[in-house]
């Protein structure tokens, strides 16, 4: 015979209440004390009410408040630890400020996702390449170092201004890398900068994937994209409409594409010291023909194929500077690859394009008249007091001396540029047959005059 007990109304609820209570009040309760043992050294440390959700995932402090031994002070309103303590979804600070000495820094909201533990250091952020933060978010950035620094580890360091961020989301960080990362609403002012001076910048968006080696010189990325870039300050005045790139080489192929750097030369040059500025406006005029507003554009895309053990490179770049000129520039290299390597793996990592060992290859420039060569001959006849037929004539002499001393190519090209200037051609293009490098290297060292024979060059002139 089998016998059911039936307990008493409401003794498993309740029994599951006290149980759940006890849970919440263990990770509440370590969450006071973790957060005393890794502020607690740094000062002043207060600490609000600390709860847990009786039946929810989310642990919290509320009212934090550290006070450092200089009067250093920060606060968060709301501390969040979201999911099991011992290996949290996420971590929250909400309503964060810190007070350093003259400076400030205030943040609506920052969340860590998957942090690895429920109470963080920032000033010693422990995720490496091994280990990077699954995410980021931050909320609502307002810094001023104008008189001090805040003392954070962050990006910019001790930036001398101001810096604010809307938002800012990213995914797998770590010291060196960062797998993506979305930015909107920068806008910042800056004091006393050593290249730029004193001004303000705006960058409303920006995104990139795959940034690598930002512990080294020559950190890359793989895609990139940002949108109405500004800066104006006492020394540079500028704008960019739009820069894309994609970096990622192992699909073998690259591209970019920069669309209305603006530089506005006429302010700049009244920035300039005094002494400075005849010269500079000289340059501006032949520049922009005398608008003062330089705007350039570029476009840029290349391919690499492997051929068995060695490899094909490809690429073409343009760039025009409106009103003035246009340059292009094409080259398909066939390339001997280190023994032993990978074609795919070299050519994806490749950062220094010089080091390449060429097969040969073929190499071409070209060179388009919008305007700016049709202004050289005036503003140097100007400065030198003469006609511009002898100065146009004195050019051609010295094309030729030059010619005779450095080789018929040389000579070509410097006649081209002259007869672009005199308006009698519009455009230029230097073709160029490579031999292998070892050759170049060697012609370099003991033959530099022999260069151009080596070369095979050829110049169109139209």
């Amino acid at each position: 015979m089998k016998y059911l007990i039936q307990p008493r109304h409401g003794a498993p609820l309740a029994l599951l209440l006290a149980l759940g209570s006890g849970m919440a009040q263990a990770d509440a309760e370590r969450l006071e004390a973790d957060l005393k043992t890794m502020l607690g050294g740094e000062g002043t440390l207060e600490i609000g009410d600390v709860s847990d959700e009786l039946f929810g995932s989310t642990t919290s402090a509320e009212d934090l408040v550290l006070t450092g031994p200089d009067g250093e002070r920060l606060s968060v309103a709301r501390y969040l630890v979201e999911g099991d303590y011992e290996s949290p979804d996420e971590v929250v600070l909400e309503e964060v400020e810190l007070m350093d000495r003259g400076a400030s820094m205030t943040l609506t909201r920052l969340s860590f996702e998957e942090p690895g533990q429920a109470v963080l250091d920032l000033r010693e952020l422990p995720w490496g390449q091994d280990n990077p933060l699954a995410g980021l978010r931050l909320e609502g950035l307002v810094m001023d170092q104008s008189e001090g620094s805040v003392g954070a580890d962050l990006p910019w360091g001790e930036f001398p201004g101001q810096i604010n961020i809307d938002s800012l989301e990213a995914t797998e960080l770590s010291q060196d890398a960062i797998g993506s990362l979305v930015l909107s609403g920068l806008t910042g002012a800056f004091q006393g900068d050593e290249d730029l001076g004193t001004g303000t910048f705006a960058l409303p968006s920006l995104s990139l994937t795959g940034l690598k080696g930002m512990e080294g010189d020559s950190p890359t990325v793989d895609a990139l994209e940002l949108s109405d870039f500004s800066l104006d300050s006492d020394r540079v005045v500028a704008s960019l409409a739009s820069l894309v790139a994609d970096g990622d080489m192992t699909d073998g192929a690259y591209s970019g594409r920069m669309e209305g750097l603006a530089l506005d030369l006429a302010k700049m040059i009244e920035l300039a010291p005094a002494d400075e500025r005849t010269q500079l406006r000289m340059v501006a005029n032949v520049l922009t023909g005398g608008t003062g507003q330089l705007t350039l554009d570029a476009d840029m895309d290349g391919t690499w194929e492997a051929q068995g053990s060695n490899g094909q490179v490809a690429s073409r770049f343009t760039m025009t500077a409106r009103d003035a000129l246009r340059i292009g520039f094409d080259s398909d290299l066939p390339v001997n690859l280190p023994k032993g390597q990978d074609p795919a793996t070299y050519f994806a990592g490749l950062n220094d394009w010089t080091e390449l060992d060429l097969q040969g290859g073929d190499v071409s420039l070209d060179i388009g008249d919008l305007g700016v060569f049709g202004r050289i001959a005036p503003v140097i006849a100007a400065t030198q007091g003469v006609s511009e037929d002898a100065l146009l004539e004195q050019f051609r002499t010295q094309a030729e001396g030059f010619g005779i001393m450095m080789g018929p190519q040389i000579g070509a090209v410097l006649s081209g540029i002259v007869k672009m200037m005199a308006g009698e051609a519009s455009s230029m293009q230097i073709t160029t047959e490579l031999p292998p490098s070892q050759h170049i290297q060697k012609l370099a060292k003991e033959d530099p005059m022999g260069l151009p024979d080596a070369l095979s060059m050829q110049v169109t002139v139209e």
